[in-house]
């Protein structure tokens, strides 16, 4: 399974499961389709808040049509879906397009009162 990884290369796990066990950070996963225009409005937030939280969080995208098992396990219905996972577990979901600085808040907040 390729999932694609912001701002770094892509890397290769047997299953999303194993990307959120072997992850030592939380892991905010972008659910989004290439025809989607929000969802490519935000490849350049998602940049900017994998760089300003460098080393606090992963950001991982994942292409809901490739992957629609996953898309169907997490129950996907609009683009782009952002979930935000620590430990493993989902802490937090949320949809639409947003600027860096909501997403940053929004994910900062999540960790803070779910930890």
């Amino acid at each position: 399974m390729l999932l694609h990884q912001v701002a770094s290369k892509k890397q290769t796990f047997s299953s999303f499961d194993e990307l959120l066990e072997k992850s030592d950070k939380p892991v905010l996963v972008d659910f989004y389709a290439t025809w989607c225009g929000p969802c490519q409005l935000m490849v350049p937030v998602l940049e900017q808040v994998s760089s300003k939280m460098d080393g606090k969080i992963l950001v991982v995208k994942i292409d809901s049509e490739k992957y629609s098992s996953l898309s169907n396990q997490y129950s996907i219905e609009a683009l782009p879906t952002f979930i935000l996972f620590a430990n493993g577990k989902p802490v937090d979901r949320f949809e639409g397009a947003m600027t860096a600085d909501k997403l940053i808040e929004r994910i900062e907040t999540s960790l803070r009162v779910k930890h």
